[in-house]
């Protein structure tokens, strides 16, 4: 515990960025990795090959951009660097090792972005005031009367309903694939929503569930309209797609719960599709294990159509 908050503390990352959790979830998904390395290896692995397929196709090689770099896991950094003349590796979160693997190439930049297009809108809808150091800030109103508040607030509002404030349309932007000829979006458009949604739901309680639902659903079709947008307009380009489409909480197999982690998007192309058993017990829970279907497509605009919803159709293995 004190070392993932010392190395919660050294990221280099915006405080509201850090407020919202991003760091916090970067630190823990290195941590997992650290305890579940045997379990994750096949998934890397098939990712980093469709990543690999993707480069070898490009007809040109100056420019790779990776959305959602995190940190490497899945991302054959050497292999692109050597392929292509320029790589943008663009996340909202660089830990300081990541910083070092890429300085180690000439060629690879580190770029902060929001790709989701929507986290600071969101951070800035919230009921509180500024956060104070790494924490999350209190409801305003502070302790015995910030529930009053809250509820007073809430009422006036409800009573009033030209005064609600919708939440924010995504606005992913499209100049971050400027003049690439590899477009990744590496296991990244699942989770752009969840600590988004998390936010909403902890400092936003005017916010009704249908929208919070769909919003989430928003940020998803927006994302997969970025890329399919660069696809279409650049024919020579590659766009690959890595994506969790459904994820399974099972005991030995036998399914206990299917999560849709598209919001009810769908993605109609055939690719590539394995499992990544993400958490084996007792990672989250002493009885069940959770394992995610992840679907690869290393050329999204040459994709053969798909006539599967493999995020409610798809069976249990």
């Amino acid at each position: 515990m004190i070392v993932k908050y010392i190395q919660h503390l050294s990221l280099p990352v915006p405080r509201w960025v850090k407020a919202m959790g991003f760091g916090r979830e970067v630190v823990s998904m290195q941590a997992r990795h650290e305890r579940c390395r045997e379990a994750w290896a096949p998934h890397l692995e098939a990712a980093r090959a469709l990543i690999t397929e993707a480069a070898e196709s490009c007809v040109k090689t100056d420019h790779a951009v990776i959305l959602g770099s995190g940190l490497l896991l899945d991302i054959p950094l050497g292999e692109l660097a050597a392929r292509f003349e320029r790589i943008d590796l663009i996340d909202l979160v660089h830990t300081r090792h990541v910083r070092r693997q890429a300085k180690a190439f000439g060629n690879v930049n580190i770029i902060e972005a929001d790709i989701s297009g929507a986290a600071r809108s969101v951070y800035s809808l919230s009921m509180t005031a500024e956060p104070d150091g790494d924490r999350p800030a209190p409801p305003i109103g502070m302790k015995a009367t910030s529930h009053a508040y809250i509820a007073a607030t809430v009422e006036d509002t409800l009573a009033n309903p030209s005064a609600l404030i919708d939440l924010p349309v995504p606005a992913p932007d499209p100049a971050l694939l400027d003049g690439a000829n590899l477009v990744v979006s590496a296991n990244l458009v699942s989770q752009l929503p969840l600590l988004l949604m998390g936010w909403i739901e902890a400092h936003c309680p005017w916010a009704e569930d249908d929208a919070k639902d769909a919003f989430a659903r928003s940020v998803v079709d927006h994302h997969l309209a970025l890329l399919q947008n660069f696809a279409t307009d650049n024919p020579e380009s590659r766009v690959a797609l890595i994506a969790e489409v459904l994820r399974l909480v099972h005991d030995a197999g036998t399914p206990v719960r299917k999560i849709d982690a598209l919001f009810g998007a769908q993605i109609l192309n055939e690719g590539h599709e394995w499992w990544w058993d993400i958490a084996p017990r007792p990672e989250i829970d002493n009885d069940v294990d959770v394992k995610l279907r992840i679907l690869g497509i290393p050329d999204l605009a040459r994709a053969p159509q798909s006539r599967i919803c493999r995020n409610t159709t798809l069976a249990a293995p």
